[in-house]
């Protein structure tokens, strides 16, 4: 528990000050906590921040959950996995620290690493789905993990969000959606 809301301390205070301005004494504050048990916790601001980018990029994952069930029909299915990694994406916390992370990723390579670690997770549940679709025969891809980084890369916007702050109207994400949903839906379907 006490991790969890050092973290969410620290995304307050990132978001709220950058990077740069944030400090280990305003998140402890935050967080109403002394200095020193931030630091039993984390060794640097650099490894705190690189905690918060991760769980803000892993929550993309488990909004996800178990969404991919073999059973749905290919539209509804990606209809639900689509629809959840927008809602992901497109979380005003996480275009916030993704507009972060790329521009301290190159002061330190680690948080770039991480973030491309934990990409592939965040894909887990969606390989695993179109998996047994191929194997099924109900769809015709060469890479499943291809396939969700390719709908996970447009569900983020082809990074678009990161640049502007997307429309959170429901009618714009649901054309967003079924737009991707007809894209992979044509492309993928094995003709009879």
């Amino acid at each position: 528990m006490l991790r969890t809301g050092l973290l969410d301390a620290a995304l307050q205070v990132f978001i709220a000050r950058g990077f740069e301005a944030a400090s280990i004494e305003g998140i402890a504050k935050v967080a109403g906590v002394a200095k020193v048990t931030v630091y039993r916790h984390y060794a640097s601001k650099d490894e705190l921040f690189v905690e918060v980018a991760r769980r803000a990029q892993l929550s993309v994952r488990a909004r996800l959950g178990t969404v991919a069930d073999a059973g749905l029909p290919l539209e509804a299915a990606l209809r639900a996995i689509i629809s959840r990694l927008v809602e992901g994406y497109t979380h005003p916390d996480y275009l916030a620290v993704m507009r972060m992370v790329i521009a301290e990723a190159g002061r330190f390579p680690a948080l770039g690493r991480a973030m491309l670690d934990d990409s592939a997770q965040i894909s887990e549940p969606l390989v695993a789905y179109l998996q047994a679709l191929k194997d099924a025969g109900q769809i015709d891809i060469d890479s499943p993990y291809d396939a969700a980084v390719q709908i996970s890369g447009l569900a983020s916007g082809a990074g678009r969000y990161l640049l502007l702050t997307p429309g959170r109207h429901p009618v714009s994400r649901k054309r967003s959606v079924e737009s991707l949903v007809t894209l992979f839906t044509r492309a993928w379907r094995k003709q009879p």
